[in-house]
């Protein structure tokens, strides 16, 4: 299906949608880069695994939007020192800013197959494009007539395993239609103008998001994406917190720069 929807059209956003409540995997304008998602049952789980060439039992990170946002987590379970208004207070203001990732304790209606055991807690990762992207609609009308409270969620791009290299996440549709475009379970919807998309995030690279931890005794960035160190301690830092940088997310995750803004820095 070589055809990009615009994510600015009610039209294409409802065929979106339905496509994706029939079981599509969904390419689509996510922030400032792209993501991939599907129902959250273990079969298309492991249906859009086999598409990116990832091991079929890798566990899967969450997607919903704002509004079901709490949902993923266990509020109850949050380690001593850090309370529910806090950690909402603190995600509010990640997700303000633009997208960011979440670790924390899962909630019971999270399946077995989109959480990971991390020293004895069973913990969910949520990924969000952040309060102003138009994907919220989009994923908020698939969870209306899905009757789900989340979707699986992964990185638009061809796993590791296959190219024996660090795969950076797409930032463009037109490259995913030249690496997924000939599927037919693939239907994609991205922003009518991705270079102003990606300007709206000037604190962000285009790439998969940044994670923040909560499920420990301290807020700790697992990851180094999109947003940096810098930026992810000052938000913190704004609610009375530390963060803790773990010793993998030292380095910063590759970027995939698409070809128009290379030119333009040029």
């Amino acid at each position: 299906m070589n055809l990009i929807l615009n994510m600015a059209s009610d039209a294409d956003r409802r065929l979106a949608a339905i496509a994706t409540t029939n079981g599509a995997a969904l390419f689509y304008g996510f922030g400032n880069f792209c993501a991939l998602a599907a129902l959250p049952d273990l079969e298309s789980m492991q249906r859009i695994n086999r598409l990116k060439g990832r091991p079929l039992a890798q566990a899967g990170s969450v997607t919903t939007d704002p509004a079901r946002a709490h949902l993923v987590f266990d509020w109850e379970r949050l380690p001593a020192g850090l309370t529910r208004a806090t950690v909402e207070a603190v995600m509010a203001d990640f997700l303000a800013l633009g997208p960011i990732g979440f670790r924390g304790p899962a909630a019971s209606r999270v399946p077995e197959h989109l959480t990971v055991v991390d020293d004895g807690i069973r913990t969910a990762q949520l990924i969000s494009p952040g309060l102003r992207c138009p994907s919220n609609e989009l994923i908020g009308d698939i969870l209306d007539r899905t009757g789900e409270d989340l979707l699986f969620i992964t990185s638009a791009n061809t796993s590791s395993n296959v190219s024996k290299q660090v795969e950076a996440a797409h930032c463009e549709m037109r490259a995913i239609r030249d690496e997924f475009g000939h599927r037919p379970e693939a239907i994609m919807i991205g922003h009518p103008d991705e270079y102003a998309a990606r300007r709206m995030y000037p604190r962000h690279l285009p790439c998969s998001t940044s994670i923040v931890a909560f499920h420990q005794s301290a807020l700790v960035l697992e990851r180094h994406g999109s947003l940096g160190i810098d930026d992810a301690r000052a938000i913190a830092s704004r609610h009375g917190l530390d963060l803790t940088v773990a010793p993998g997310a030292q380095t910063r995750i590759p970027v995939r720069w698409p070809a128009d803004e290379v030119l333009r820095a040029a």
